[in-house]
């Protein structure tokens, strides 16, 4: 009986256990400091700086590091960046540490991403005894890359990388191909090749786009990570809700969506980063393919998803496994199962602090393991798990979803903010801003750098990365256009001496170029280099959202235009996009006539299009005060654009073709939009009024509806924030009115009194100082499911507080604005003596003044709905005392 009853448990143990050992968990910490100088060595007259020349030269006050606005550069704080003790410890031991820590797991190890540049940092620091470096923290890396797990695989596995923290998406394939090389080159050299380097590619900020996976293939890479946003994104069923629990950026355009469903959805978020996420879809790793459109061959990668959302908490505190247990593990599947991949930045925060490598790590992986999840590193997984050839699923393009509350854009637009028209949403070929200034820099750049390679016959990475007396000019040109890719150059825009730096790159690359180009006159077989083709707007005939909107939903324009930036040192000829229109809507996995230059029966013919094009300015155009651009680039590309309209309801393709005047010829990448019905608009609705236009508190406000009926309610808040609306206190309520199943809004009725057929509702006024209102949210419910919501923005009615100056000194002044954010106008309520006289000024982040006027006490009126969304700073100055008030004010 005791036999049968040992038995009976263990069978009953195994199926049990197998299903909750289906969910993996491992870690990736990136590492990274860019070169913060990239001027040319004094110390080694064929390399660039790296952080220690810059350091000493600038404190020294070498002549070598000062420019014509009179500073030493860079403007960075080399000592307080790499100085920090959490830093000194990651960069050179903590890692080892944690990986040790949890070594009692069979199979538990970490993914580390180590930049180059940041290796030439440390080693120059390191050779110098400085600031705590020491020569010895290579070895720390070797030693734990030697260890190994159960199945003989690194238990640190250091990723393949850019050299430079460069956006690969954005990139040339070949510049992308130069920058993973370069990486490989030190790699090896810093940390050995015995484990040989990794199969695994880090793409900088989580950044992947499948048009990347060629180059991935063919330089050794079997798996890259990716977003796990991105996965969510292409699902039929992803749950579209805007917020920074889900959707804060453009939705998904069709062209990106599969025919699959995610079933088991959740969101969340955490510090304003978040997401909407499908188990166990968004935690699989899955197939990914490129085809090549001149010949259609297939390139496939597993792409591994990092887990978003608890990503971000596990770089912001300790956490538990309770996500994992409700949301992921209970739909686990046996046959493919799930990796829970905790992918953060390395050195920052709490995130890359003592506590959380020595406790937080070890602490984790022992709660994971309790629950009977497998601490892991990826290669250990996808050798034990590997992912079928069969399940091909399409990526969107994009960085980590929320980064920064709504970086994980498609476009990349923190790295290229777009050129649009804010009163229409539209492309303005006129537009600048600084980062597709310093992409025009360095796709002029690249093309002469490429373009001195070939006439040179090649160049070998060793000389590129290490380069000295025996380094080809095509070679020392490669040396120093590199860097001028880093990212952060572009995240941090105008901050410090950002903007200077892709031209102080590109002017010493082309500067050697030159003289390869000198030595071969009139010979060139490098067709223009051309940036890859960006479109506005993102969603043509669908809803546009996120930070270039507002965060207010609006219908964009079934016309929208592409555009790109290009170069080419013998100047461009012909510039020309083409675009066909697909014959059933679908873009199938299976089928990859969309993919090709030559189609096939599922897809139509080529359209052409001339490309317009003017020369980008290179120059302060906006006046911005915070942009000094006192080093310009010695070339800049041109900018090309060209409009597709007059369709709706059709998926096309579409790239550039351009060639130059000697006949070389460039074809982009084929990529793919859906354009939907609409034809444009705001999110305003005639149907719905309300008087007074502008109410103060001390006004009754009638709203009036001309499609309700007796079953409709107004549903309304107040003070709302984003989606949050404060509840009204009862002394407000009209009569009739009720509660909302208990949350924050109210719903009073409709009423037709004069039987005309035109509903209204009186609220107001609001002059309770039991409670304070300066903004009123409502929606419209007509009864069952059918609601107004203005399209997801809801209706907003600004209240004017109207307090009197009587307490006021004579020469002083307050300032109200309301509302505040303002989606279409702002109110300013200065209160002071009527006899003040202020002068009323509103910059943008650019710095740019975009309103001045001279103004009495009062109220004033100014109409925001032209202005760009986003932060702007509201100065009032009293003329005669001087006294200075500043607001910021968001405009929507």
């Amino acid at each position: 009986m005791k036999q049968y009853l040992i038995i009976l448990v263990s069978i009953l143990l195994i199926p049990f256990y197998q299903t909750i050992a289906q969910v993996h968990t491992s870690y990736l910490w990136h590492m990274q400091q860019p070169n913060y100088w990239p001027e040319s060595s004094l110390w080694n007259p064929y390399h660039y700086q790296t952080v220690r020349e810059s350091y000493e030269l600038k404190t020294s006050g070498n002549a070598h590091n000062i420019y014509t606005d009179g500073k030493s550069h860079p403007l960075n704080d080399l000592q307080e960046i790499f100085s920090k003790d959490d830093r000194v410890a990651a960069y050179q031991y903590r890692l080892k540490d944690a990986v040790q820590s949890i070594s009692g797991y069979s199979e538990a190890g970490a993914q580390v991403n180590y930049s180059g540049c940041l290796i030439e940092n440390v080693n120059s620091l390191a050779e110098n005894g400085q600031w705590g470096y020491s020569s010895a923290w290579k070895q720390n890396f070797k030693e734990a890359r030697s260890w190994k797990t159960s199945g003989g695989q690194p238990r640190m596995d250091i990723t393949g990388f850019t050299f430079h923290h460069a956006l690969s998406p954005l990139l040339s394939d070949e510049v992308l191909r130069k920058q993973i090389q370069a990486h490989r080159l030190i790699y090896s050299e810093t940390f050995g090749s015995n484990p040989q380097y990794s199969k695994g590619y880090w793409p900088a900020e989580c950044a992947f786009s499948e048009r990347i996976i060629k180059v991935l293939v063919e330089e050794g890479f079997e798996w890259s990570i990716i977003a796990n946003s991105h996965l969510s994104r292409t699902l039929s069923d992803y749950p579209l809700n805007y917020d920074t629990n889900g959707c804060n950026i453009d939705p998904p355009n069709p062209a990106d969506i599969i025919p699959r469903q995610g079933n088991n959805w959740w969101n969340g978020q955490i510090d304003g980063r978040g997401g909407t996420f499908a188990a166990p879809f968004s935690y699989q790793a899955h197939k990914a393919k490129y085809v090549d459109p001149e010949n259609g061959n297939e390139y496939k990668i597993t792409v591994v998803p990092m887990a978003d959302l608890l990503s971000y908490k596990d770089g912001f505190s300790q956490m538990g496994t309770g996500d994992i247990d409700n949301y992921i593990a209970p739909f686990s599947d046996p046959s493919q199962p799930c990796m829970v991949l905790l992918a953060h930045d390395g050195d920052n925060a709490w995130g890359g602090g003592y506590d959380y490598y020595n406790n937080a790590v070890p602490n984790f992986c022992g709660a994971a393991a309790a629950k009977g999840y497998v601490p892991t590193t990826i290669q250990q997984f996808l050798n034990d798990h590997p992912v079928p050839e069969s399940d091909l699923v399409h990526v969107e393009d994009g960085a980590w979803v929320n980064a920064a509350n709504d970086w994980g854009h498609p476009q990349f637009i923190n790295w290229m903010w777009p050129l649009y028209d804010p009163s229409d949403y539209s492309f303005n070929p006129n537009g600048w801003t600084e980062d597709v200034r310093n992409w025009a820099v360095l796709v002029a750049a690249e093309n002469y750098v490429i373009t001195a390679d070939e006439l040179s016959g090649g160049s070998d990475i060793q000389q590129i990365v290490y380069p000295g007396s025996a380094s080809s000019k095509a070679e020392r040109a490669w040396h120093h256009l590199l860097p001028a890719y880093t990212s952060g150059y572009m995240y941090y825009g105008m901050a410090l001496d950002m903007e200077v730096k892709q031209s102080l790159a590109g002017n010493l690359a082309i500067g050697f170029a030159k003289e390869v180009l000198n030595a071969h006159p009139n010979e060139d077989n490098t067709p223009p280099s051309v940036f890859i083709p960006q479109r506005y707007p993102y969603n043509p005939g669908g809803i546009g959202f996120g930070p270039t909107y507002g965060y207010q939903q609006h219908t964009n324009s079934s016309d929208f235009h592409i555009w790109t930036l290009a170069y080419d040192i013998n100047g461009i000829q012909s510039a020309v996009l083409r675009y066909r229109c697909d014959k059933d809507g679908l873009n199938p996995l299976t089928n990859n006539e969309n993919e090709t230059y030559a189609g096939g029966a599922g897809v139509g013919s080529w359209s052409s299009v001339p490309m317009e094009t003017k020369l980008f300015p290179a120059g302060n155009i906006t006046g911005n005060p915070d942009v000094d651009f006192f080093i310009m680039p010695e070339a800049i590309a041109n900018i090309y654009w060209a409009e597709i309209s007059g369709l709706k309801d059709t998926l096309v393709d579409y790239f550039v073709e351009m060639s130059d005047s000697k006949g070389n010829m460039v074809r982009t990448a084929i990529q793919h939009v859906y354009i939907g019905s609409e034809s444009g608009g705001g999110g305003g609705n005639e149907r719905i009024s309300w008087s007074p236009e502008n109410p103060t508190k001390d006004d009754i406000i009638t709203v009036t509806v001309t499609d309700a009926n007796e079953d409709s309610w107004l549903h309304w808040g107040l003070n709302n924030q984003g989606s949050n609306w404060t509840l009204p206190n009862q002394l407000y309520w009209p009569a009739g009115s009720q509660q909302h199943s208990g949350g924050t809004a109210v719903q009073s009725p409709f009423m037709d009194d004069d039987g005309d057929e035109v509903f209204t509702v009186e609220i107001g006024p609001f002059n309770n100082p039991v409670q304070i209102v300066e903004q009123i949210a409502f929606v419209i419910w007509y009864g069952g499911d059918h609601w107004d919501n203005n399209n997801g923005s809801d209706y907003h009615i600004p209240v004017l507080q109207n307090v009197g100056y009587d307490n006021i000194p004579k020469d002083e002044f307050l300032m109200n604005i309301f509302p505040n954010p303002s989606p279409n106008r702002a109110w300013l309520q200065l209160l002071g003596h009527p006899d003040a006289i202020l002068q009323v000024e509103i910059y943008n982040m650019a710095g740019k003044c975009v309103y001045r006027a001279e103004q009495g006490t009062g109220l004033i009126q100014i109409d925001v709905q032209d202005f760009t969304s986003g932060l702007y700073q509201v100065i009032a100055i009293e003329k005669t005392s001087g006294q200075k008030q500043s607001k910021a004010l968001i405009v929507q």
